[in-house]
C-alpha cells in the first residue's frame, strides 16, 4: 500500500496571536491534500475534472480530531490513504505531524458528481480513478 505525502509549512497568515494555526486553515489544508492527491498521485487536476468534465468531488462527511497545535513555521507532514472506495463515494484518512507529534486525524468522504448546483447528480467514479485509489488502500 502506497502513502500519499505532502509537506506543508505553517504560514504567518494561517496563525492566530498566539503563533498557533488557526483551526479552519487546517481544514482548508486538508482539502488541499485532497486536490493533490488527485492532481500528482491520480494525474486527474481539479481543473481538469470540473472544467473538461463537469465533475467534482465535494466533501460529504468530515471528521476532524485535533491533536495538539502546529506552530508557526512548523513542517507539517500529510499522510493521506484511501480507505473506502464505493460506486460514486470515497473515503480517506488524513494524519497530520510534525515529526513524531500528531497534529490531527481526518476521516473524509467525498462524492464523485456531475453538473453543478441544484442539478448536481452523484456520478460512477472513473476507472482509471479508482485503479489508482485502490493502490492507496489501507
Amino acid at each position: 500500500m502506497a502513502i500519499f505525502k505532502v509537506t506543508r509549512k505553517i504560514r504567518f497568515g494561517q496563525t492566530d496571536a498566539a503563533g498557533i494555526t488557526y483551526y479552519p486553515r487546517l481544514v482548508e489544508m486538508i482539502s488541499d491534500i485532497v486536490e493533490d492527491f488527485f492532481a500528482n498521485a491520480i494525474k486527474f487536476s481539479y481543473k481538469e475534472m470540473i472544467v473538461k468534465t463537469d465533475c467534482g468531488v465535494p466533501t460529504v462527511n468530515l471528521n476532524v480530531t485535533f491533536k495538539r497545535p502546529a506552530e508557526l513555521e512548523d513542517y507539517v507532514d500529510w499522510y493521506l490513504k484511501v480507505t473506502r472506495i464505493g460506486r460514486s463515494s470515497f473515503t480517506v484518512d488524513i494524519d497530520a505531524k510534525v515529526g513524531e507529534n500528531e497534529i490531527l486525524n481526518a476521516i473524509v468522504t467525498l462524492a464523485y458528481v456531475k453538473g453543478k448546483g441544484a442539478i448536481m447528480k452523484s456520478h460512477p467514479l472513473p476507472e482509471h480513478v479508482k485503479a489508482v485509489m485502490q493502490e492507496y488502500m489501507d
